[in-house]
């Protein structure tokens, strides 16, 4: 089970962005990931795609800082 408690709805912003960051860090694909947690609970669709969006710009704003300093 992924939550200790069965939550009515995924609609928490933070919530919602950790468990996919903690999914993606354990090598889990977008697919899977959604899949799971549709399956969990109902989620709010845009939210999910605003935490992909959230993760995708810091990973590439990461990468960006590490190459300015491999420079």
């Amino acid at each position: 089970m992924m939550f200790d408690y069965s939550p009515k709805r995924l609609e928490d912003p933070q919530l919602v962005l950790d468990v996919v960051q903690a999914l993606l860090d354990s090598g889990y694909d977008r697919t899977t990931i959604e899949e799971a947690l549709i399956r969990q609970a109902p989620v709010d669709l845009d939210l999910l795609a605003e935490c992909y969006e959230k993760l995708t710009n810091t990973l590439e704003r990461v990468y960006e800082l590490d190459m300015e300093r491999a420079a």
